[in-house]
């Protein structure tokens, strides 16, 4: 999966350089009891579940200023800002799809376990990144940096149903506004140390922004 310009540019015989983004959005989320969930199915049945939730998260993104990094077993990988640069639009974008992809859990159906919930969890996090192409037989194009690893962080210590956002991502939409975010407080992240969090929890369309802290 390369974007249409990188993917020109190798079909032209063309080096692609890795690229400096000052600032975008980067989501990952993962499912909730994965491992439990593949346990209890066979391989056929695992890869039918993640293909048609994943086609459907794949139809909501095209309504978004998104690329679709990568799948990774049950992680899914969304940025904006990279590598159509769009101004202060990234995070909101991001913050919007998250919205929407935690929605589809609500109205998910496994097939082969009709009566299981679907359960995503979701971390966002806005910051520099360094994106560029890896390979040559079969090439990847890779984000890199401290970003990327502090949005997955903010997956790996979110909550089922829930999208939990760093003090970054959390300023830059309270500066765009109509979203709700409630502090969560203090984190311990690996590698990062306490973090203050918060959980983006819907859009306000009555107010510009509305913060309700838990502490």
């Amino acid at each position: 999966m390369l974007p249409k310009p990188v993917a020109d540019d190798l079909r032209q015989g063309l080096t692609c350089q890795a690229q400096s983004y000052s600032n975008a959005t980067v989501y990952f989320s993962d499912i909730v009891g994965f491992t439990s969930l593949s346990g209890a199915s066979t391989p056929h049945q695992v890869v039918n579940f993640l293909n048609k939730l994943y086609t459907q998260f794949d139809e909501i993104i095209d309504n978004y200023d998104v690329y679709k990094v990568e799948t990774i077993g049950d992680a899914y990988m969304v940025v904006s800002g990279v590598p159509k640069e769009n101004g202060t639009r990234h995070v909101s974008e991001i913050a919007s799809l998250a919205l929407d992809l935690v929605g589809v859990c609500f109205s998910f159906q496994i097939p082969h376990l009709p009566d299981a919930k679907l359960k995503i969890r979701v971390g966002i996090h806005s910051g520099p990144v360094v994106a560029g192409v890896v390979g040559s037989k079969m090439p990847r194009y890779c984000l890199f940096g401290d970003t990327v690893n502090t949005a997955s962080r903010m997956e790996s210590t979110s909550e089922a149903l829930k999208i939990q956002c760093s003090s970054s991502a959390a300023d830059q939409l309270k500066q765009i506004g109509g979203y709700i975010l409630t502090c969560r407080g203090t984190v311990d992240v690996k590698g990062k140390g306490a973090m203050t969090t918060w959980w983006l929890e819907g859009k306000d369309k009555a107010d510009n922004w509305n913060i309700k802290p838990t502490y």
